[in-house]
């Protein structure tokens, strides 16, 4: 009888998901079985019943160790004899381990069971878990709340606008100031530059960003010869002392406000001048000891001043020093202050310099002829506007005036109503950084005095005296100006709050303030005259990703009624024609203007 420990070698060959499943069965032989067949076992693997009760018998005797063992023993016997003899002759392999070694001598080696513990033995079983839940569950909303919190502030922090950014002087309003008729403060008569600072406020609320002095220097006679200066780094006692411009430069900046002083170089030089400089000759150290221009920029810009108006430029543009003193001129100051020059310096200079005027020039002014017709004003727009300033984007820019303080009042030459605000809107709307000379917000009207005794001031009556309105203070208690009479003009302060808020909508829309715009390596001015027939224009502004703009106006004299239609749909008006104007839509189907009158549409 074969020993139930002999393993057949084929056996060892199972797979083990063949033998869990079928203990008793030996596998399947090779494909191969049949050329190279297994060795046929001598021994018979079949097992008497008798021997293998006795052997069952003899482990149930050995594991018997209470009535418990025994009533399981009891309920194997029951069980059907298929499974006992499976049950049975696993146990009996199990147990026969020990009896082979005994048989043969070996040491006896009892079989190692290994147990897991059970769950409640485990460490971290003892934790209180509610706890910890709740405690994770806490955490985990308190991370998302602080994640959305997160991302809210840094919504809150973004800029609420994507507007291209500008300098200060690039695309703000510019305000023109002859201090001694403008506001006076000590009641003598003449203004003064207390007196500026005294209307900072007024400045504020117009919209006004920089502000720009006429001569404020000492002179011969001031202010009837104010442009013959004997220095530039000296104030006219009349209006003030340096301290007082002190008060001005402090008052001015804590309203973000700057200020901008016009030197007028040339009549120094001039009166200065120890050779023909029309001839060919230097303005250099050659002929005096320091360069009177540099030294008055550094003196005045190391008491605040911002930038500068270098008035009669233009008539040094053949001295072989020109552009040396340029660059010399705004390497003192700084990128951070400002030079603005008349536009007949870049006609003037020579092409070869140009680049430098382009390089060291920060503005230049243009003044916009608002008589002789819409064809002579539109030719004057596009000639600046395909000009060599709109040829990079970073050349000057342009600086818009209407009117100064060599020139007749815009109220004179424009005599209709509503003339100046028509013009102004119209000046709002271009491309670059406009200029309004003080009064012609309010439709300031130039002197008239025909008093015999007072013949030679015809050149300062274009230097009204200032209007304010009630409850506001004077311009002086005197009434008039000491040095020239006039009698009072009709003055129209609606106009202020339309032009104020076009200087807004001018500050927040990057299509009507921004310059220029550079696409695909080519800058371009941002401005198209759309229509210029029977005294109307029509100027449309536009920006990328943006609504577009456009200003009609009436230059005519004589009311216009016309289909643009074919141009342009529609839109909504946002300011003008008049004081009294209210939003409303507006088609271009029939357009109604009245002399001197302009609309800025919004277009749909």
């Amino acid at each position: 009888m074969a020993s139930l420990l002999h393993v057949d070698s084929s056996a060892t060959f199972m797979a083990d998901e063949v033998a869990s499943i079928c203990p008793l069965l030996t596998p399947s032989p090779p494909t191969n079985a049949l050329v190279n067949p297994l060795p046929v076992s001598e021994e018979s693997n079949f097992i008497l019943p008798v021997d293998l009760a006795t052997k069952l018998q003899r482990v149930e005797d050995h594991n018997a160790e209470g009535a418990d063992s025994a009533s399981s023993n009891s309920s194997t016997l029951a069980e059907p004899a298929c499974t006992q003899l499976l049950s049975g002759h696993k146990q009996y392999l199990h147990k026969n381990e020990e009896t082979v070694t005994e048989e043969t001598g070996g040491k006896t080696q009892n079989l190692q069971m290994t147990f897991r513990n059970p769950p409640e033995n485990y460490f971290f079983m003892k934790w209180n878990w509610p706890v910890i839940r709740k405690v994770s569950a806490w955490m985990f909303l308190a991370g998302i709340m602080a994640m959305i919190a997160v991302v809210i502030a840094m919504v809150w922090k973004l800029p609420k606008t994507c507007n291209p950014p500008t300098e200060w002087y690039q695309g703000k309003l510019m305000y023109e100031i002859f201090p001694a008729s403008f506001s006076d403060s000590d009641d003598d008569g003449i203004g003064d530059l207390k007196g500026v600072a005294l209307r900072v406020d007024y400045l504020s609320s117009l919209g006004v960003q920089a502000v720009r002095l006429n001569s404020i220097f000492a002179s011969l006679q001031y202010p009837e010869n104010y442009n013959n200066v004997t220095t530039l780094t000296e104030i006219a006692p009349q209006i003030g002392k340096l301290a007082d411009l002190t008060l001005l430069v402090n008052s001015l900046h804590n309203e973000n406000i700057r200020l901008v002083l016009d030197v007028p170089i040339w009549p120094l030089i001039k009166r200065l001048k120890r050779r023909d400089f029309t001839n060919g000759s230097s303005f250099n150290e050659e002929n005096f000891e320091n360069d009177p221009i540099e030294d008055a920029l550094t003196f005045w810009a190391n008491l605040g001043v911002d930038g500068f108006y270098l008035k009669g430029l233009e008539l040094l543009t053949n001295d072989e020093s020109f552009s040396a003193n340029l660059r010399s001129w705004k390497r003192v100051l700084g990128w951070n202050k400002i030079l603005i020059v008349n536009h007949a310096v870049i006609d003037r200079t020579h092409p070869k310099c140009i680049p430098t005027v382009l390089n060291n020039i920060d503005l230049v002014d243009v003044r916009l002829e608002m008589t002789g017709g819409v064809e002579k004003i539109s030719e004057q727009l596009e000639s600046v506007l395909n000009s060599t300033l709109f040829a990079k984007a970073g050349n000057p820019w342009v600086h818009w005036s209407l009117g100064n303080d060599a020139t007749a009042r815009l109220t004179n030459k424009l005599p209709y109503t509503n003339a100046t605000l028509g013009a102004t809107l119209l000046q709002l709307m271009l491309p670059g950084t406009p200029s309004i000379f003080y009064g012609d917000e309010i439709g300031l009207q130039q002197i008239s005095d025909p008093h015999e005794d007072r013949k030679g001031l015809e050149h300062l009556h274009q230097l009204s005296a200032m209007a304010w309105e009630a409850p506001n203070r004077p311009f002086t208690r005197k009434g008039i100006l000491p040095w020239m009479h006039s009698h009072p003009m009709p003055i129209n302060f609606a106009q202020l709050e339309i032009i104020s808020k076009m200087v807004s909508l001018r500050v927040t829309s990057p299509s009507i303030y921004v310059n220029a715009i550079n696409k695909d390596g080519l800058n371009k001015a941002n401005a198209e005259i759309k229509y210029k027939e029977n005294d109307l224009l029509v100027i449309q502004r536009w920006f990328p990703r943006r609504k577009s703009y456009v200003v009609v106006s009436n230059l005519g004299f004589v009311h216009i009624s016309a289909d643009l239609s074919t141009l342009l749909y529609g839109g909504q008006v946002v300011v003008g024609p008049t004081a009294s104007s209210k939003i409303e839509t507006l088609s271009f189907k029939e357009i109604s203007l009245w002399p001197g009158e302009s609309v800025v549409v919004l277009l749909d």
